[in-house]
């Protein structure tokens, strides 16, 4: 009964979007007379779910899925480590406006805190961005808490943090604790751990009663990971596959992120252990898989369960999408396979990003 999940996206109207979400992807479901901040694209945050808008489970949403059905949705290895948790969150971002400067928390934090939420580490994916736009990502070099705590009580909202332009088509991984912001003119698409945990120091022109942004002031302070370092975009590594391109992004141990760019069938066997999410940003094409096919177009999100078995990408044209998993083991599914592809460790452990946050660098010195 399981076969590619399409999804009705819940929208969030921060007040920083804009109308690019509709008019990209001539998506449905996205109004057209206001501006749109984020499309959560496949979620299963609570109070925030996509609802199933294709086939026999039409007007599930996906945490109503998830519980249903089980490892047959998620995958053997993701049950069994996440139960009925749907660990992933895909999002489109259109940032008109910058963004509030923000910490996520770790894990740890979250825990530590009492939060309803799980961490969040973040990766984004730029799809578009004006000229000049830039990034905020990692803090400034030499930054300390004591001057992190200064510069917020002063007023210098951007100032602990590191600027860098945008580049379309890039990948900046923002683990938990990493202080970061996203500037006006930006477009991108974002995976990240099921959470919507966030702090941010300065929540510029947003509604927030006061005892909330002093909170948040003090969390963000508690919460963030203050290193040196190079947090900029991360360089892929690109496997030619006949006319294919399979080119990993990012990698860490909640999800790994690849681009695929198609000009001929990309066949798979299908994968018991973990679901499979693609993102399409460019082109269109067909999903083939054993009961039928799904179109395939940009901006329209699928959701591959585990028990669907093989499928076959047919593009018409070029297609072009970000594929997200979760990682059932860092070593089988990312190490190895660029190793046999002849990519040195070093390489290997620049999808991580840097500092103390990277899962590679961990799994490689056991």
């Amino acid at each position: 009964m399981l076969y590619p999940l399409k999804f009705r996206p819940h929208l969030r109207f921060y007040p920083y979007g804009g109308y690019r979400i509709a008019r990209m992807f001539a998506k449905e479901d996205i109004p057209t007379d206001r501006t749109v901040a984020e499309s959560w694209e496949i979620s299963a945050c609570p109070g925030s779910e996509g609802i199933i808008k294709n086939g026999p489970l039409a007007g599930l949403n996906l945490q109503e899925a998830v519980d249903r059905f089980q490892a047959g949705l998620v995958g053997e290895a993701v049950w069994q480590q996440y139960g009925n948790y749907f660990p992933l969150l895909i999002k489109f971002l259109d940032c008109a406006k910058d963004l509030p400067p923000q910490v996520h928390p770790d894990d740890k934090y979250a825990a530590q805190v009492n939060l309803p939420y799980r961490g969040k580490t973040e990766a984004w994916y730029v799809l578009a961005a004006d000229e000049g736009a830039g990034l905020w990502c990692g803090s400034k070099p030499g930054l300390t808490v004591k001057e992190f705590r200064t510069l917020i009580e002063r007023g210098d909202t951007f100032a602990p943090m590191k600027k860098v332009p945008s580049k379309v088509g890039a990948t900046y991984f923002i683990p938990g604790g990493h202080l970061h912001a996203i500037g006006a003119g930006n477009f991108i698409v974002e995976v990240q751990q099921n959470s919507d945990a966030i702090f941010a120091w300065d929540w510029l022109d947003w509604d927030f009663d006061e005892e909330r942004r002093k909170s948040d002031i003090e969390h963000s302070l508690q919460a963030a990971v203050i290193q040196d370092g190079d947090p900029e975009d991360i360089t892929p590594i690109a496997l030619e596959k006949g006319k294919n391109l399979q080119e990993y992004l990012c990698a860490c141990r909640y999800f790994t992120m690849e681009r695929l760019s198609l000009r001929e069938p990309w066949a798979e066997g299908g994968d018991p252990r973990r679901f499979t999410t693609l993102i399409p940003v460019a082109g269109q094409g067909q999903l083939q898989y054993d009961d039928g096919a799904e179109q395939v177009k940009a901006g329209e999100s699928l959701l591959l369960p585990a028990q669907m078995g093989a499928w076959t990408l047919e593009p018409e044209g070029e297609l072009i999408l970000i594929r997200a998993l979760v990682p059932v083991d860092l070593l089988e599914d990312i190490i190895q396979p660029l190793r046999a592809a002849g990519i040195n460790d070093e390489r290997i452990i620049s999808l991580g990003g840097y500092g103390i946050q990277n899962d590679l660098r961990v799994v490689l010195k056991r």
